[in-house]
């Protein structure tokens, strides 16, 4: 049986001009990845022969979402939120920050990919400046989303502690609502989220993806992605125990002022022509 490379070969042949024409669109980029490796274990171009996103994707999907992805960062991006995305010495664009309940810092950041095969660009999380979360996505111009991966830290007492000082706020889903507010700004309109059975990852990891996903009201699209809606409906306060409405109010109290922070910061780095 040939290799899922060999077989990733074999269709740059028979898509030859296609892939060169991607090859020509990454040199022109500012993206600095889509011509050097830098950090990443491979460049832009490379991505084509290994896996991303989904188990499930196919070549030509892989490439028009790769074509899409360097026009959203080229014509939306400014070149000094390129330049601070990819440093490899700053955290990243800061999208908001916010105190716990303990007096804690919570600072949320916008920065490229760790993990490659995940998406181009992550969310992080730091918790008294210690990374405990991230979400891994690709944002197109197209208008789609694609979140591939979710990354929390390994000790439970910790995202424990972090769920507490956020007043029950638990952080995978502040971090999907930190997806929200970007799609909210870019005018997204499909957003997308891996299925379990087709993370890049496997049979790797413990996560329950689709639980995730239809916790926030996703709906099964395909084989390999849930589809979410652009906007979460906030539970009504009528629906919240007496003894919980005091946290409940202050968790949307946060969340609003995530998003507050997030649409501000955005604002900073995009083009404007």
């Amino acid at each position: 049986m040939k290799s899922r490379l060999t077989l990733f070969f074999i269709k740059t042949i028979l898509n030859k001009s296609n892939y060169q024409d991607f090859k020509k669109k990454c040199k022109l980029s500012a993206y600095p990845l889509a011509y050097e490796k830098l950090d990443m274990p491979y460049s832009m171009p490379e991505k084509l022969f290994h896996k991303y996103l989904n188990e499930k994707i196919s070549y030509n999907k892989k490439l028009s979402i790769l074509n899409s992805h360097i026009d959203f960062i080229d014509q939306k991006i400014n070149s000094n939120a390129i330049g601070k995305l990819y440093s490899p010495i700053i955290h990243g664009i800061q999208l908001a920050e916010v105190e716990g309940k303990n007096d804690t810092k919570i600072s949320l950041y916008l920065t490229s990919a760790l993990y490659p095969r995940e998406g181009d660009l992550r969310i992080i999380m730091r918790f008294d400046e210690q990374l405990v979360f991230s979400i891994h996505f690709t944002i197109t111009l197209s208008g789609e989303i694609y979140i591939a991966g979710v990354q929390g830290h390994t000790s439970r007492e910790i995202l424990k502690k972090l769920t507490k000082d956020l007043f029950g706020f638990r952080p995978k889903n502040l971090m999907v609502a930190l997806i929200l507010d970007i799609a909210k700004f870019f005018n997204i309109e499909n957003i997308y989220a891996v299925k379990s059975e087709a993370h890049v990852k496997l049979g790797k990891f413990e996560f329950n993806y689709d639980e995730l996903w239809q916790e926030l009201n996703g709906v099964s699209y395909d084989k390999a992605w849930f589809k979410l809606p652009c906007n979460q409906i906030p539970k009504s306060i009528d629906d919240i125990k007496s003894n919980k409405r005091s946290e409940f109010k202050k968790r949307e109290l946060i969340r609003e002022d995530i998003d507050i922070q997030c649409q501000k910061n955005l604002a900073t780095i995009v083009n404007y022509y």
